[in-house]
């Protein structure tokens, strides 16, 4: 039985690996990657989503077996109610994967999670979580679910997907790479202008009571719903601003990149001079680089001591002075560059300053130093 189990296991790491290697965008890859965790961890919802590692909203998603039409309920209950098992949480952990069961002794449904969530209106009550981290941050997450009558999630079951989160980082940042490289061809969308920020006003129920022409240009980018249903991180963000509000530690910001591969920034504050209401202004502007920097180091998989380089590089300091700012050798600077250049797949510093300091901006081989790294994930895997 064990042999049989980790033959499966290797399959799927294999069935993984390959479509991180097609470079596929984030939904088509976490669609695929879905249906091969379902075969090796049967379920009866899922949820894969991107998130900014900083303020822990999601970013894009993609679902199966429920819908985001209780999105505002979900980011109350998870920076609210926190229990052993939320993304934070899972974060610090080795494994970066979390039983709900395994923590509750009370009964799955004395969490707010279940009780108020996933059971009246999904009929779902197990739940497994699991994290995918890249240069030390989350950048998604993974929610798997069952229905009330099925087995809970075992500790067999954690242990194949927390044996997939490698590849599933390597297909986070083949995605962050095809996006990228959307963004060299598109820099901006249709009537936005550069660096222009623009506000709208958001109720209480997640939609717009107003808009301007350059807001809807950036809502159209992110991609919004049916019926004129605000995307997931606007309405996160929204909602991460009324909690703040109500006292909860929370930030009221996310870096969310559209579906022409430019990063947007989105900030939510109550709206000034009417009291008691739950309206939320929401400015969204073309992110900087000061606001995406750190966020494209850890997709492409910057060590801790290789990022200190990049800043130093990014600041405009030479090699002796970075060796003598960190207390280390020329060589090791070099050693250091090389790998990073390797990563984000350019060849000079000057190309590296360029990727990284113009948000959606392509280098010229980007492509092929990230390929370079899933493609080394590829080769570990089928061994």
């Amino acid at each position: 039985m064990a042999r049989r189990r980790r033959a499966t296991l290797e399959r799927s790491r294999r069935q993984v690996a390959g479509l991180a290697e097609d470079g596929l965008r984030w939904g088509d890859f976490a669609a695929a990657a879905q249906e091969v965790i379902d075969g090796i961890v049967p379920h009866d919802a899922a949820v894969l989503a991107l998130v900014d590692p900083v303020s822990g909203i999601l970013t894009d998603t993609f679902r199966t077996g429920l819908d985001d039409s209780l999105d505002e309920l979900f980011i109350r209950l998870e920076l609210t109610h926190p229990d052993p098992i939320t993304m934070t949480t899972l974060t610090g952990r080795p494994d970066g994967v979390g039983i709900l069961a395994d923590h509750i002794p009370a009964g799955l449904h004395s969490t707010p999670r279940v009780r108020e969530l996933l059971a009246p209106h999904f009929d779902l009550e197990h739940e497994m979580r699991s994290v995918v981290r890249s240069g030390g941050s989350m950048v998604a997450a993974c929610g798997l679910y069952r229905a009330p009558h099925r087995p809970g999630f075992t500790a067999d079951e954690a242990a194949t997907l927390s044996a997939l989160e490698d590849l599933l980082a390597a297909g986070v940042r083949a995605s962050a790479a095809a996006a990228a490289g959307v963004a060299g061809v598109a820099r901006a969308a249709p009537g936005v202008e550069e660096a222009q920020a623009s506000v709208l006003v958001v109720e209480a129920e997640g939609r717009a009571s107003g808009t301007t022409a350059t807001a809807q240009a950036y809502l159209d980018q992110l991609g919004g719903g049916p019926g004129g249903t605000l995307p997931a991180p606007v309405r996160m963000v929204a909602e991460a601003s009324r909690l703040r509000q109500a006292g909860h530690m929370v930030s009221p910001f996310v870096r969310a990149r559209t579906r022409t591969g430019r990063w947007l920034m989105l900030r939510a504050a109550p709206l000034s001079g009417d009291p008691g209401s739950d309206r939320t202004v929401v400015t969204v502007e073309p992110a900087s680089a000061e606001h995406t920097m750190e966020l494209d180091l850890d997709l492409y998989d910057v060590t801790p001591r290789e990022r200190m380089v990049v800043r130093e590089v990014v600041a405009g300091a030479g090699t002796t002075a970075i060796a003598h700012r960190l207390a280390i050798s020329a060589y090791t600077v070099q050693d250091h560059l090389k790998s990073v250049f390797r990563k984000v797949g350019v060849r000079s510093r000057r190309e590296l300053v360029h990727v990284l300091t113009h948000p959606g901006a392509q280098g010229p081989v980007i492509g092929l130093g990230l390929g370079a790294t899933v493609r080394k994930e590829m080769l570990r895997a089928r061994t």
